[in-house]
C-alpha cells in the first residue's frame, strides 16, 4: 500500500486491491479451515484456546465480531481467521466480520496515508 502511494498509482485503486487481497485471504484460509486448526494448534500449542493467551483473552472479551474487526490491525486478516477458526468461530460470521474488519481498517490506513501525502506537500 504505502508503495503505489509513493509511486503515485491511484489511492481507490490501491484501497480496492488492498480490500481484495484481505477478503480472498480470508476466504481462503475460511474454507480450509479443519486442516488449518490442525495445522495452527500444532504449530502454536494448545494454549491459545486454553484460557492462557493474551489472544484468548481478547476472544472472550470481544467476541467473534469484536476478533473479526480487531485482528486485521493486530495480527493480519488471514492469520486472525486461522485464529479465529482455532478457537471455534462459526465460519460464516467470521468471514462476515474479518470482511468488515478489513474494510474498515483499509480504509483507515489508505485515508490516513492520503492525508499524510497531501499535508506534507502542503508543507512543501
Amino acid at each position: 500500500m504505502p508503495t503505489g502511494l509513493a509511486l503515485g498509482l491511484d489511492p481507490v485503486l490501491i484501497w480496492l486491491a488492498t480490500i481484495a487481497g484481505g477478503i480472498l485471504g480470508v476466504g481462503v484460509v475460511a474454507v480450509g479451515g479443519d486442516r488449518l486448526r490442525t495445522w495452527f494448534l500444532r504449530r502454536r500449542g494448545r494454549s491459545i484456546i486454553s484460557g492462557e493467551g493474551r489472544l484468548y483473552r481478547l476472544w472472550l472479551r470481544y467476541g467473534v465480531v469484536g476478533w473479526g474487526l480487531l485482528s486485521p490491525l493486530i495480527v493480519a486478516a488471514a492469520m486472525g481467521t486461522a485464529i479465529g477458526i482455532a478457537l471455534g468461530a462459526p465460519r460464516r460470521l467470521l468471514f462476515l466480520s474479518m470482511s468488515a474488519g478489513v474494510v474498515l481498517w483499509t480504509t483507515i490506513v489508505v485515508g490516513a496515508a492520503v492525508l499524510g501525502i497531501h499535508a506534507f506537500e502542503q508543507l512543501r
